[in-house]
């Protein structure tokens, strides 16, 4: 389901593209500023091999130079496969749980060394992020919902975390993260699983939440 994707080549990196596209196009740094809302500095580490652009700029960034996120990311041969066809689909990072728990400094970072990524056709921010369910603590006996271990999570961390949704969390020990339900009671915030097994956690306040769960993907068996 999951593709090992070699960010860099010898011959072939997201700075590489980037000049090539604006070569072909005649664009300027200037050019990539004003369209992306990134620094002159920023776009002179994109262009002279230095870090690569962080998530936040992905989505514009190949919006000005004419090609899909795929190819900017990734390359190949066909710069718009992702243009035809294909509509909404975007490409996000999948993350371990610790991972996760750095997200909101990684986010802002160079992806390009990540090596695993998914496919999803949500319409959703380029901050997002996958991750899998780790345990059995979210396998319900009862009711809709269950999260099987091994199950993919798509995550939203610009969402807002809301009673009765499934969130990742950081524990109040700030080191564990967590995939469990969302429940308020008054000032009192609890990630609670679905799996009886398991116990409620408390934890101290919502700045916890890292993202909000939208969408599960699942092998079949």
């Amino acid at each position: 389901m999951f593709k090992n994707i070699n960010m860099k080549t010898q011959n072939n990196t997201v700075n590489a593209r980037i000049r090539e596209q604006m070569q072909k196009l005649g664009l300027k740094n200037k050019d990539l500023a004003e369209a992306t809302g990134a620094t002159k500095g920023t776009v002179s580490q994109w262009v002279n091999d230095g870090n690569g652009p962080s998530a936040q700029f992905i989505t514009p960034l190949a919006r000005v130079l004419g090609v899909s996120e795929q190819w900017l990311l990734q390359g190949g041969s066909n710069r718009k496969g992702l243009t035809v066809n294909t509509r909404g689909l975007q490409r996000i990072p999948l993350l371990s749980l610790r991972q996760a728990g750095e997200w909101s400094d990684l986010m802002n970072q160079d992806l390009t060394h990540f090596q695993d990524w998914v496919t999803v056709s949500e319409d959703i921010s380029p901050f997002s992020f996958a991750v899998q369910m780790d345990n059995d603590s979210m396998v319900s006996a009862v009711g809709d919902v269950t999260i099987p271990q091994g199950a993919t999570l798509i995550v939203d961390p610009t969402q807002e975390p809301t009673a009765g949704r499934v969130v990742v969390a950081l524990l109040d020990d700030n080191k564990t993260v967590t995939i469990k339900k969302l429940s308020i009671d008054g000032p009192n915030i609890y990630l609670v699983p679905l799996n009886s097994n398991y116990k409620a956690m408390q934890i101290a306040n919502l700045q916890q939440v890292i993202g909000v769960c939208l969408q599960m993907l699942s092998k079949l068996p």
